[in-house]
């Protein structure tokens, strides 16, 4: 099996904020199907896949996500049959929270290679570039990655100026950048102080009148999409952006506005750096927001960036399409990649960047980090050794050599 990098996973929300996973040796049922306590990161799904590297994303629950956009029916619910649960969710700091993640991740890798069993791979916590090109072939890399820059504190302090609050932001980068964080997701369901986001809620198939429409799915949960724009002089959006760009921590411009992305691959230009969106459909097929243009396509390509196709149906796909479908979604991942070498030229900006353990609708077909080799051989069917190679690794791994790190991609 060709070796993989996933830009885009999430194995600490769930042994985080989930009591039934106790380690990243647990198991639950997965299936292929939308299942927010299943667990399709977990040590033995990696072990038997081809995942070389994995950027294990932080994602810290926002409060106001929890106190807003859960349902007031649905937040009662929790409040009754889980309060030991929900209360935290609406009180925690997101920085120490943050780094109760990341230790949780480091604490994990540990525990894992103190209890290998014969034939298991090794973890490796992969804190710089060039430390990928050494792990063995029986080890696995794993990347501190953050989705949301409302880890940083949602909105200064009451005693806080706005140029209190960014160097206080400049110190915990530091104290990130001393740990090995490689990329930063900037924007997510919530309003920071550093990105304007994108609604998030996603579409489904809805039969009104005898026709089928897309319709929200938010009888649980709604995303917000900001009001505000990347200029907005209470916000810190470009001071933020230039900050992680001389550091050398990568931008994820996914979850964040259109004309707010066209802003930071400005930037990029001029500090010559790539940029990516980790985890996204294309517009061509899902013409959503949240979504990369043609435009926006090309300008990645240029960039030297790398595009991360999502394991999702819901954004791979328009959902009116998806009415009645059963199938997988390989394909539709193959066809993605197809429409983008035709538009460019060339598979060089492409990914993967499948979400597990995130909020995803998965494929039938390849629902856990175990089931990755079937990537690779559903591209074989479409696309050159050399390409599929590209998609699945070269592109992903010049990307962290280019962007990632201090004077890297000078």
């Amino acid at each position: 099996m060709p070796r993989l990098i996933d830009l885009h996973a999430h194995p600490t929300l769930k042994m985080y904020y989930l009591p039934h996973i106790w380690s990243f040796r647990t198991t639950v049922p997965n299936g292929g199907f939308r299942n927010p306590f299943s667990f399709r990161t977990a040590y033995p799904h990696l072990c038997k896949g081809n995942v070389k590297v994995m950027l294990c994303t932080h994602y810290i629950l926002e409060r106001g996500f929890m106190r807003f956009g859960v349902r007031p029916w649905a937040r009662v619910a929790q409040m009754i049959a889980w309060p030991i649960w929900y209360v935290p969710r609406i009180t925690e700091d997101p920085w120490k929270t943050l780094i109760a993640n990341m230790d949780l991740l480091e604490e994990q890798i540990e525990y894992v290679n103190k209890t290998l069993k014969p034939g298991e791979k090794r973890l490796r916590l992969v804190t710089a570039p060039d430390q990928i090109d050494t792990l063995a072939d029986d080890e696995i890399g794993l990347v501190h990655t953050i989705e949301g820059a409302h880890v940083f504190g949602e909105a200064p302090d009451r005693d806080q100026t706005l140029d209190e609050y960014m160097e206080r932001t400049r110190e915990r980068l530091a104290i990130l950048q001393s740990r090995g964080l490689a990329l930063i997701t900037l924007a997510h369901f919530w309003d920071n102080m550093f990105a304007p986001q994108t609604d998030g809620t996603e579409l489904v198939p809805s039969k009104k009148r005898g026709r089928v429409v897309p319709v929200m799915d938010d009888l649980v949960v709604r995303m917000k999409r900001a009001t505000w724009r990347w200029e907005d002089p209470d916000h810190l959006c470009e001071p933020f952006a230039r900050e992680l760009l001389e550091r050398g921590i990568l931008i994820d411009l996914a979850h964040t506005q259109e004309h707010a992305r066209q802003e930071v691959y400005r930037l990029c230009e001029e500090y010559r750096r790539p940029v990516t969106m980790t985890h996204v459909g294309l517009q061509h097929f899902y013409p959503h927001e949240y979504n990369a243009s043609d435009d926006e396509i090309r300008t990645i390509h240029r960039l030297g960036g790398v595009l991360g196709l999502i394991f999702s149906m819901r954004l791979l796909q328009h959902p009116v399409k998806l009415q009645g479908y059963v199938g997988g979604g390989l394909e539709f991942l193959a066809e993605n990649v197809r429409y983008v070498k035709d538009l460019v030229g060339d598979v060089s900006c492409l990914g993967i960047g499948t979400d597990f353990d995130g909020l995803t609708d998965p494929f039938k077909d390849c629902y856990d980090s175990g089931m990755m080799g079937a990537v690779g051989d559903t591209l074989a069917k479409h696309f050159s050794d050399a390409e599929v190679e590209q998609v699945l690794y070269g592109n992903s791994l010049r990307l962290l050599k280019q962007g990632w790190g201090p004077t890297s991609g000078a």
